[in-house]
């Protein structure tokens, strides 16, 4: 599916399910600690286990709470900026800022030592590859499997460490409380939901960010409108999201009683739903292939929809609010000297993988 119309109904749609069946997983993920990330992570479970996570996690990631967070956040994403504008020449834009503040949020988030942000994420891909909707080979698998008991063993340690020193008004707290009270969150389900946020915070903030400076590049007038109004920033990030949108695809299995355009969709049909597609939907958007700051209306599906809803989608909105007031004013002269960046050949996850740029200007 790739309009937005089939798309957004799908995502909402009550008896729609991410599991074939109840319990039922790909084969092709195996039986090994990728395999066991996948059956425990948030966007592969269903109603009831999907429901008691969702509540656990969803109070630390509220407005409210993330807006408590925007001191140590901005600090970081400032820093980033200033250690960028130090460079006279060319630096890669992704290697430069992209992985490195996202990484050093990610940290702070989940209270792991800063000065693992520059090494211990790089692996990402090599775990994402479990949620891909074609087969792995087995050497893919064999990486991902080794990928994830690395991140269970590592943030294993750090739950043993903050167990007893963080309080329930922190994400982390909040699910190590409800883990310790025995009766609502197993340790597996607990170090899974972790290493999930961990994975999401870095992997797709740094999609983002490195998405939106290309786009502003490719749109300098858009760029220059920023710059002349801080104000816009919160609109830019929405629009940057719809425009280029960091996750393409998702799936979903139809539930009893779906339908699309008056036509009865049999159910356990495997959904395929290109969000950057529907994104783009000319039927919703006008000149949906412009990058547009001032559109009246973006609304669009990068957070997904109904009970899946991205639960970081405030943290992501801040992220993107301080990084677009502060870019324009810290590099107003910054360049973009590709016009066709290399991207991670993946369904899902179409990384950037260099963004070559002058942060004074040629």
């Amino acid at each position: 599916m790739t309009g937005f119309a089939e798309v957004e109904k799908t995502l909402k749609f009550p008896t729609n399910t991410v599991q074939p069946r109840p319990g039922e997983h790909p084969a092709h993920i195996g039986e090994g600690p990728a395999s066991e990330f996948y059956r425990l992570s948030m966007p592969s479970t269903d109603a009831p286990a999907h429901t008691r996570l969702r509540k656990l996690v969803a109070p630390a990631f509220q407005p409210r709470a993330v807006t408590r967070m925007r001191s140590w956040v901005e600090e970081l994403i400032i820093a980033g900026l200033d250690e960028l504008s130090q460079h006279d020449g060319e630096v890669d834009f992704v290697h430069d800022f992209a992985m490195k503040v996202p990484a050093r949020i990610a940290c702070r988030l989940l209270h792991a030592p800063m000065e693992d942000a520059g090494t211990v994420l790089q692996r990402v891909p090599a775990l994402n590859a479990i949620f891909s909707q074609s087969d792995l080979t087995s050497e893919q698998l064999a990486e991902a499997d080794e990928v994830a008991q690395f991140y269970f063993d590592y943030i294993g340690d750090i739950v043993d460490t903050l167990r007893g020193k963080v309080g329930d008004d922190d994400a982390v707290g909040a699910l190590i409380n409800a883990e310790a009270a025995g009766d609502r969150l197993s340790r597996n389900e607990l170090v899974v939901t972790l290493v999930g946020f961990f994975i999401a915070s870095y992997h797709t903030t740094m999609m983002a960010m490195t998405n939106v400076v290309n786009s502003t590049a490719r749109f300098p007038d858009q760029y220059r409108l920023l710059a002349g109004d801080p104000t816009l920033a919160a609109a830019a990030w929405e629009e940057n999201l719809r425009f280029d949108t960091p996750i393409h695809f998702l799936w979903r299995y139809a539930g009893e009683g779906l339908e699309l355009d008056g036509t009865p969709i049999p159910q356990g049909s495997h959904l395929l739903l290109g969000l950057a597609a529907a994104n783009r939907d000319p039927r919703r958007f006008d000149n949906p292939d412009v990058f547009d700051l001032s559109r009246p209306d973006n609304r669009h599906l990068s957070f997904t929809a109904g009970s899946h809803y991205c639960i970081g989608a405030p943290l992501s909105r801040l992220e993107g609010d301080i990084l677009l007031r502060e870019l324009p004013k810290r590099l107003p002269n910054l360049e973009v000297l590709e016009e066709n960046p290399p991207r991670f050949p993946d369904l899902i996850f179409p990384t950037i993988t260099r963004l070559t740029v002058a942060p004074q200007g040629r």
